[in-house]
């Protein structure tokens, strides 16, 4: 009697193969759930706060900066200065027609600037920046961002624009660079993402044209949140493009500075070569132009 007692306690305390399985899936549940709610937490738990606050995160395209051109001895032909300028995102403005009608009387903004943007913001897929002004002093800067409550979907931007420091005397042979435009992208035909951002530039004539691509660089991208009204709250993280490749011509400055002041008042070319290697040491044409003037997009009266 005392016997069987004795195997049925031992039977009780012996372990039950069913039950350990049972054991062992609720406690593998249980430990999926914790790492699951960690991740939505911790690991999530920053996007879940900015979808709270009504906060968005935009992904936008970084244009490189475009690579410098020097003469022969290294004195720069092509180079880049900082530029000041304003951005618009549509689904960001609400009625954007009228956030840049509001834009327009705190900073100048021509008839055919609002219609080009305009057009743009149409056009473009969603949440793609468009440029409405460029060149801006600090203070007018400054201005539009004590008013940007009042313009949602407007920011400012820090960038890069080209400049042409010996002007008339290189024109005919460094170039310019102008806004790509659809006969670009018919003649082109071109992936780079670079060329689908608003009022991009690539080169036209000259050195900028023939190696446009060499000098062009690769897009970056950052991300960045925006509030509710489309101000730029914060950048989240940045992966930078690469920067155009330095271009060095066999062009002489000096030499190329004489002449050009030997040509100067007549309708005239003239090349002089190094007859040892054939290096092209100066090019001169004239008359000539300041190549600046078509960066920024030429007036009829000017160019006529």
């Amino acid at each position: 009697m005392n016997s069987a007692k004795r195997e049925t306690e031992k039977s009780l305390l012996r372990p039950n193969r069913r039950a350990l399985v049972m054991f062992g899936a609720q406690a593998a549940f249980v430990g999926l759930l914790g790492l699951r709610l960690r991740y939505l937490q911790v690991d999530q738990g920053e996007d879940f706060r900015l979808l709270a606050e009504e906060n968005r995160i935009n992904i936008r395209l970084l244009p490189p900066a475009r690579g410098l051109i020097f003469d022969r001895n290294g004195v720069p032909l092509a180079e880049n200065n900082q530029n000041y300028r304003i951005i618009i995102v549509r689904e960001l403005a609400g009625d954007p027609e009228e956030v840049l009608a509001r834009l327009a009387k705190i900073i100048p903004i021509s008839d055919s600037d609002m219609m080009d943007t305009l057009k743009s913001l149409k056009s473009l897929p969603a949440f793609v920046p468009v440029t409405v002004a460029e060149q801006l002093t600090w203070e007018q800067l400054a201005l539009v961002s004590a008013n940007s409550p009042a313009l949602p979907g407007v920011s400012a931007e820090v960038g890069l624009s080209r400049h042409y420091p010996l002007r008339d005397d290189f024109a005919h042979v460094v170039g310019y660079v102008g806004r790509v435009n659809a006969d670009d992208l018919a003649r082109l035909d071109d992936q780079d993402p670079l060329l689908q951002i608003p009022k991009f530039q690539i080169g036209k004539t000259g050195v900028e044209n023939k190696l446009d691509r060499v000098l062009r660089g690769f897009a970056g991208t950052k991300r960045i949140e925006v509030n509710a009204v489309g101000r730029v709250m914060r950048e989240l993280d940045r992966n930078e493009g690469q920067a155009g490749a330095k271009v060095t011509l066999t062009v002489d400055q000096g030499l190329q500075n004489y002449v050009q002041a030997r040509l100067a008042g007549n309708s005239a070319a003239a090349v002089v070569m190094d007859v040892r290697n054939g290096d092209l040491m100066a090019i001169g044409s004239t008359p000539g132009f300041d190549p600046n003037k078509f960066v920024t997009g030429i007036s009829i009266p000017e160019y006529a």
